[in-house]
């Protein structure tokens, strides 16, 4: 079997998927699946040592994309590349008040959780991982939307996929500290 070295950049393109925001986790993982069997390193023993070394490169790319793919962020990131819009999430300025709001809120409520040593500490991390949940949801559907009406020369519509992305990461930058909060209750 030989190998041609030409891997193609668009990881959607590269697990034969629709350049989609959201996208079907577990028929991802699938043809990871699939692709690594067919491509794996093991196969290529008897190979050359150029082909061994593709296969390898070629299951690291698999293994890459992958993790590109699964996580929304990243997955944004990549989609955002693919149609030439580069941005960096940390720099983003927010004009959305209802967006700034929100994550004051949030950003407060999670002080308050941290604060707090009463009994009903529990109950409370519980409301609010499932409000954090719903937030994430929703927006996952948000950036779906934008990317499928995303119009790359009106700056309104990249900057609300910007916005949305970057409290996309904030959401889930929180989410992550609640763990940690849970974690150390434990």
């Amino acid at each position: 079997m030989t190998l041609g070295r030409d891997f193609p950049d668009d990881y959607f393109q590269l697990y034969s998927i629709k350049k989609e925001f959201l996208i079907d986790l577990s028929k991802l993982k699938l043809k990871q699946k699939m692709l690594l069997q067919k491509m794996h390193p093991d196969l290529f023993v008897n190979s050359t040592a150029i082909e061994k070394k593709v296969a390898s490169e070629f299951s690291t790319l698999v293994n890459h994309a992958f993790g590109v793919l699964r996580d929304p962020i990243t997955r944004a990131e990549h989609l955002c590349s693919l149609v030439g819009l580069h941005f960096d999430m940390e720099t983003i300025k927010f004009t959305s008040t209802d967006l700034l709001e929100n994550q004051f809120e949030i950003r407060g409520e999670l002080d308050e959780i941290k604060r707090n040593n009463s009994i009903e500490k529990y109950s409370l991390m519980e409301r609010f991982s499932q409000d954090l949940k719903t937030n994430i949801n929703q927006m996952l559907v948000k950036i779906d939307k934008s990317f499928k009406t995303l119009d790359l020369k009106d700056s309104s519509s990249t900057n609300s996929l910007k916005e949305q992305l970057a409290n996309l990461a904030f959401l889930t930058k929180a989410q992550s500290e609640l763990e940690e909060v849970k974690r150390s209750e434990v």
